[in-house]
């Protein structure tokens, strides 16, 4: 082959040299240009890997290095070398349209495969896996959060309040971890007839709610659909989703603090975002079967979700809806389920 014009520099100084570079059996690279004149194996020499048309180097054992435009020529030189393989089969991909094409959508398939099937699965392997202790302080700032910005004191009777207190008790009774789970009464100002299910078991009934409910069977249909949200950890998973830095840095070197920092953004997540449709379902499965293990009917929870959303309509206002999409299909499916 021709000899290679390069670029020549020491590695000591700024100063370059124009050199020439020959391939020499058996597999040796010789450089010689002015004051430079030396030899080497072509296993010592290591070539920077092939980008469009940009330069190339060749870095030699004693630190110094080739630069040059003749990327055709350097090709030749390696092609013998199978380390440099990888690089020259890249460029070829590079360099022809339908690979690049290829390439690309294989790369957007696999973002959208990231996005649809692995963030959800690794987010629901950190929820389940964060201790008591770090579930309790989320749940807690939350709901302190959310008293600051939309809920109020009860307003609710002392003797409703004991009822539904009661009521609450009996509704979680045999239910595993039922002993962490605690009713929080609150009045939902514009947030109006609300349920929410925070990390830590805490179940927030505003007072409209209560208002709205035709029966106690009607509350105990929107508890149970809340237990569900609790039981599969919803809230924990929607806020990981949301923030998919935090849950690759948790799942990977178990830092929990990047989780409870995270924790204030946990109300706006609740109120202002959708539940995605795979976690409405969860929780409406839970309560249907556990409405059938109760004798309640089911027609309970389908009808307070259309008369809530009813309301929701008439007042034109975030309310318990704005997280709970399809709302007449769901309770279609429940008067379909009996």
């Amino acid at each position: 082959m021709t000899a290679v014009e390069a670029r020549y520099y020491d590695g000591k100084s700024s100063q370059d040299h124009k050199v020439s570079i020959t391939l020499e059996p058996p597999a040796r690279l010789r450089v010689v240009g002015e004051g430079v004149d030396f030899s080497c194996t072509l296993a010592e020499v290591r070539s920077s890997s092939r980008l469009g048309n940009t330069s190339r180097h060749l870095y030699f054992p004693d630190g110094s290095q080739c630069e040059t435009g003749d990327n055709d020529a350097i090709d030749e030189l390696f092609s013998g070398v199978r380390a440099a393989a990888p690089g020259r089969l890249l460029h070829q991909w590079e360099s022809r349209l339908g690979y690049a094409l290829a390439a690309l959508g294989i790369t957007m398939f696999l973002a959208w495969a990231g996005i649809t099937y692995g963030i959800p699965a690794l987010a629901r392997q950190v929820a389940f896996g964060l201790p008591a202790t770090t579930q309790t302080l989320i749940g807690s700032d939350a709901l302190a959060a959310l008293d600051k910005v939309v809920l109020a004191p009860t307003q609710l009777p002392a003797e409703r309040q004991t009822e539904l207190r009661t009521l609450f008790a009996r509704t979680t009774d045999g239910l595993e971890g039922a002993g962490d789970f605690r009713l929080e009464l609150r009045s939902g100002n514009r947030l109006g007839p609300n349920a929410l299910a925070l990390p830590s078991g805490i179940i927030v009934l505003t007072d409209q709610l209560v208002a709205l409910a035709a029966s106690d069977q009607e509350l105990i249909a929107v508890l149970a659909h809340e237990l569900g949200h609790l039981e599969q950890r919803h809230a924990l998973r929607h806020l990981l989703q949301n923030s998919a830095t935090a849950l690759l840095v948790a799942a990977v070197v178990g830092d929990i603090f990047s989780i409870t920092s995270l924790a204030a953004a946990l109300p706006t997540m609740l109120l202002q975002a959708k539940y995605s449709r795979d976690f409405e379902t969860e929780a409406d499965d839970f309560a249907r079967d556990y409405l059938r293990r109760r004798g309640i009917p089911l027609e309970a929870f389908a009808a307070i979700l259309l008369r809530m959303e009813e309301k929701a309509e008439a007042k034109d206002a975030p309310v318990y809806l704005s997280t709970h999409p399809a709302t007449r299909e769901r309770a279609e499916r429940f008067r379909a389920a009996r």
